[in-house]
């Protein structure tokens, strides 16, 4: 199922006697989710062993066979709002090392032209020194931050060979190890085991697709009514609670409409849920993959909405699952009437038939929910079918690019199709893949996946800092390095960073203190990666978890002065991110100052003689942060952006933004 997969030992344990069978349900990092019973051990001991690939998985429980209510121990689950259940479960299989280096893109980044950036980390306390030995040129790297025995590393270099030679050393004054091939530490020198690396290749990578800017997500039936298309469908008032079945009627004119909202805001792009023809209002079971639902327009509509979305400078990319579909899909119900003899019996996973027998269903089907079939994606015939989907979507309607729903069950090589089917029509396409670990080691450097939806960020940094409120500003600072010291640079700068989407509650909804909501955005906007809005964060929308969280959005005309919402801050940021482009999109990622007493955070971008830095106070009370001879005055949880420039000029940017918008 896996290559080189580890085994690991779950054990539910129930003092409840009525429990007579658990199942568990794996989420793996990469592969299909699948059930397994356990055995039962007797006085309520239940085992079982799974392979795993290395990574992060997540998993959850059923009880007596009722495989509509997952559980799992709340103590451990990523959300207490999570329908899923979900706990994370960590296989790793490294040995330890003094120092952690791979020979890939993840610590050897291009950044621009023949800019490059060196990246290690170290666990040891005796380590003061780290060096790269380029081709026979020493280029020490300098310590971006310590917590505790672990030490984040780097260098920016200029490399216009093809090709390099080199190794690593680390020391102080008493010793010396050496890091080559195999990734040993050797005390000599051995110069036949130096590493070697294709500088050109990476090259050739971080040169596909295009890098975004902000992003502003919309669930379509959700955003804006109007002018619906007449149906019969049954349509809830606007603004009601919604559940997780009823539609409202937000159109693509509903979009089209509010275009110049969005467009004032100063969002780079548009992230669309799926609107293909669907059976249900999130669109993620199509009935139809080269149509739009009916119920959000027509594809004129469609059309009309991306040439306004051209013309104000944005772009769009489109969610779509292919994973899955409706029972409605025409395959399916050619499955269902004809069996062994349907001519799409390939197309499917099929166990036997009838389909449906005993109120169970006999064929794959996503995490266990009958309504969604799953593809057998390595059948010629499927994989046919949706290169043409790739090819009408992108050539008939020039989208921006897509974000591939549920990404990491899906073989690799049907991924590598769909986006070279993409990239023939449109080079520049960006691609997003659904992941719920910042990995991108599960998918090969040709894949052609930009960046990932960045999970991650919100559950390990996000989570424990805002929400709960359990984690120091120093753990928050080398959890955020260890993220970005996991990917390669452009790996980083392409991938979705976000406080709130479909999946997850409404950050307004969840914060712990109501006050840090604005200095949540300017951390999401001061670390590399691409910023993506929820539709109406910027109003503080409310609502926890799925179904609560796509509530109808609430436009507010007068809120842009009321000092309880963030549009003016998210607007500054957005023109900030515009304004210094070359600095967030290529700047180095330092963090000069992180005092916990004070909750006191700096967070500086830098590139080409100009540096960024936000200044973050995280306290209730305020302080003077002094820096370089500079003090600033900072109010409780509030931040301040000032612009350095080559001679050390300061510019108070949220002034500076003021002044041109006023």
């Amino acid at each position: 199922m896996f290559d080189n997969p580890i085994q690991k030992e779950l054990l539910y344990i129930s003092a409840d006697k009525s429990v007579k069978r658990v199942d568990v349900g794996v989420f793996p990092i990469k592969g299909r989710y699948f059930r397994k019973e356990m055995k039962s051990k007797g006085k309520g001991y239940f085992q079982v062993t799974i392979n795993l690939p290395k990574g992060k998985s997540f998993y959850h429980y059923f009880i007596n066979g009722d495989f509509e209510k997952p559980v799992n121990n709340n103590l451990t689950v990523i959300s207490e709002h999570d329908t899923h259940k979900r706990s994370p479960l960590v296989l790793e299989t490294e040995m330890f090392s003094p120092i952690k280096f791979e020979n890939n893109e993840s610590f050897i980044s291009h950044i621009k032209d023949d800019i490059w950036e060196i990246k290690a980390i170290t666990y040891q306390q005796w380590i003061e020194n780290v060096v790269i030995v380029i081709n026979g040129i020493e280029h020490s790297l300098s310590k971006n931050f310590t917590y505790k025995n672990k030490s984040f590393w780097k260098v920016r270099v200029k490399l216009k060979s093809f090709a390099i030679q080199y190794y690593i050393k680390i020391f102080n004054k008493k010793q010396v190890r050496y890091l080559q091939k195999n990734y040993r530490l050797e005390k000599v020198l051995q110069p036949d085991n130096i590493l070697s690396y294709n500088l050109l290749k990476e090259t050739d990578h971080n040169t596909k697709g295009s890098k975004l800017g902000a992003g502003y997500q919309i669930v379509p039936d959700r955003f804006f009514n109007f002018e619906m298309p007449s149906t019969s469908l049954q349509l809830n008032e606007w603004g009601d609670t919604p559940d997780f079945v009823n539609f409202f009627g937000g159109t693509l004119k509903g979009i089209t409409e509010r275009l110049d909202y969005i467009s004032d805001l100063g969002f780079d792009f548009i992230y669309l849920n799926p609107i293909v023809h669907s059976k249900s209002y999130h669109r993620y079971d199509s009935i139809n993959y080269m149509k739009v639902d009916p119920l959000l327009g027509s594809e004129y509509d469609f059309e009309i909405l991306i040439n306004e979305i051209h013309t104000r400078g944005m772009k769009i990319i489109l969610d779509i699952s292919l994973n899955h579909c409706s029972t409605d899909f025409f395959a399916f119900k050619d499955l269902c009437k004809n069996e062994e003899k349907s001519k799409y019996l390939n197309w499917f996973e099929v166990e036997k038939f009838p389909l449906y027998s005993d109120e169970q269903c006999h064929y794959s089907c996503w995490h266990g929910y009958k309504e969604l079939p799953q593809f057998n994606l390595l059948n010629q015939e499927t994989k046919d079918y949706f290169m043409e989907v790739a090819k009408f979507w992108t050539k008939r309607f020039s989208i921006d690019g897509w974000r591939l729903d549920v990404c990491t069950e899906m073989p690799e090589i049907f991924v590598e199709s769909f986006i070279d089917t993409t990239r023939k029509i449109n080079p520049n396409a960006i691609i997003i893949a659904e992941s719920w670990d910042n990995s991108m080691d599960i998918f090969s450097s040709d894949c052609g996946i930009d960046g990932l939806t960045n999970f991650s960020f919100y559950l390990e940094a996000i989570t424990p800092f805002f929400i709960k409120e359990n984690m120091s500003l120093k753990m928050l600072t080398s959890t955020l390095l260890d993220m970005n010291y996991k990917n390669s640079f452009k790996r980083n700068q392409c991938s979705w960073n976000f406080l709130s989407n479909h999946d997850l509650p409404r950050f307004q909804s969840v914060i712990k203190k109501k006050n840090k909501y604005a200095l949540a955005y300017a951390l999401l906007y001061a670390l590399p990666g691409t910023p993506v809005v929820y539709y109406g964060e910027e109003n503080r929308m409310e609502g926890l978890g799925d179904p609560l969280n796509r509530r109808c959005m609430e436009f507010e005309p007068n809120f842009i002065h009321d000092s309880e919402n963030i549009y003016g801050d998210i607007l500054r940021l957005n023109e900030l991110k515009s304004r210094y482009k070359e600095i967030f999109d290529y700047g180095e990622l330092s963090f000069p100052m992180v005092n916990n007493e004070k909750k006191l955070l700096m967070i500086q971008r830098s590139f080409n003689n100009e540096r960024l830095l936000f200044y973050f106070n995280f306290d209730d009370v305020a302080h003077q942060l002094v820096f370089s001879s500079n003090t600033i005055e900072l109010d409780s949880c509030s931040f301040e952006l000032i612009h350095y420039d080559e001679y050390e000029q300061q510019t108070s940017l949220f002034g500076l933004v003021n002044e041109i918008l006023n």
